[in-house]
């Protein structure tokens, strides 16, 4: 395993701070990556139904048919793709969908292009799928997060093999834009590449900006790997279910072959479950979208009273990504002192790449009063230093 494969900072400061909590320490945490709702219930008892109905056993490679034909219909009615079953494969979690395609994708000599700042598996995945391709990551604009298509059509060429996207993006919550999905599909039709969609905060929307799909337009349609699954929109993290959607039958039947290998199948139960979720109304998702988003205002709010921070509008994710560059401390040293100091647990921005060390990540995953409290806490500690 080589240096880019290191133990995850992110996990570390989440243990922590879990540690902590046992310990007596009232932890207020800024950290977590997970919605804080529970499962819904009609999700939880399609699982016990399936165990209880047999639902234990192998299933084939790409999933039960009944899911593939849920999500095949859900991506061509939200997300505009041509979707078909046969072109879908459910996996244990997007973290092995993305395993999956990168796996199937990347040889010697490949180059991939990150956007960054970025979930921090990605690169690690990447090195673990091929050693011997060569990673190029591209710094999001730090006004805004946009990309800057200008140095991404420069980082282009005829060895770069896939562009990796995450929007809403982890962490900084911003969103593509129609205009981003035309300006991709103008760099498509010039260089011959593949996009891997991540999309797995896609329901957590809580600003007016409509998500847009790569894979749905019509240019990027047949070069698009569109990445998704359960775990944020119905707080199924630790079930591990998700899915990919690949227009190619060849590189379909390459990431079926390494399903087969590495995985065999997703729980056959945690699939029939999956599927009562495309039946669960969707009113726990607004009331939660609402709670994002007032828990981002008055994040907002502290910030433009304490000129030692900047803000960043976030749209959808968990996420808000905030600028410490006037504190002039590396992040990973705030973190640790605003936790040790206030008991409030954030993420540092060096976890999501190597120069957003002047940035920490916090989540909004937290009931508001909670979140009311850290950000006081966060606020008084930059006060006084």
């Amino acid at each position: 395993i080589g240096p880019e494969i290191s133990d995850s900072i992110e996990l570390k400061f989440s243990s922590l701070a879990r540690k902590m909590n046992a310990e007596g320490r009232q932890i207020v945490s800024f950290g977590l990556g997970e919605p804080d709702f529970p499962t819904p219930e009609q999700i939880v008892q399609a699982a016990t139904q399936a165990m209880q109905n047999g639902h234990t056993r192998y299933s084939s490679p790409f999933g039960i048919a009944e899911l593939r034909e849920r999500i095949a219909s859900k991506l061509t009615t939200e997300n505009q793709l041509d979707a078909q079953p046969d072109n879908i494969i459910v996996t244990p979690g997007a973290k092995m969908a993305l395993s999956l395609a990168l796996g199937s994708l990347l040889q010697p000599g490949d180059e991939l292009i990150i956007l960054t700042p970025c979930y921090p598996s990605y690169i690690p995945q990447a090195k673990i799928a091929e050693p011997a391709c060569k990673v190029q990551t591209l710094d999001l604009l730090q006004d805004g997060f946009a990309i800057d298509f200008d140095e991404l059509k420069r980082l282009i060429n005829p060895r770069t093999k896939a562009v990796l996207l995450n929007f809403p993006n982890n962490p900084t919550g911003r969103m593509l834009s129609a205009g981003d999905i035309e300006s991709l599909a103008g760099l498509a039709s010039e260089q011959d590449f593949w996009i891997i969609s991540d999309e797995i905060y896609e329901k957590l929307n809580f600003s007016e900006a409509r998500h847009h799909s790569p894979g749905g337009h019509l240019a990027l349609a047949g070069r698009t790997i569109t990445i998704n699954g359960f775990s944020k929109a119905f707080s199924m993290t630790g079930w591990r279910i998700g899915y990919l959607h690949v227009p190619d039958r060849t590189l379909l039947g390459l990431m079926s072959k390494l399903q087969q290998h590495l995985n065999t199948n997703t729980a056959t139960f945690i699939q029939h479950a999956a599927c009562a979720a495309f039946s669960v109304p969707t009113d726990f998702l607004e009331a939660y979208n609402t709670r994002l988003n007032n828990n981002f205002q008055f994040l907002d709010e502290m910030v433009s009273q304490n000129e030692r921070f900047r803000l960043s509008a976030s749209q959808g994710g968990l996420f808000a990504f905030l600028d410490i560059s006037g504190l002039d401390v590396s992040s990973d040293q705030f973190a640790s002192q605003l936790l040790s100091e206030t008991n409030v647990a954030a993420t540092p921005g060096v976890v999501f790449g190597d120069n957003w060390d002047d940035h920490l990540r916090v989540s909004m995953a937290i009931e508001e009063k909670h979140f009311a409290d850290g950000v006081e806490r966060l606020d008084g500690f930059v006060k006084g230093l």
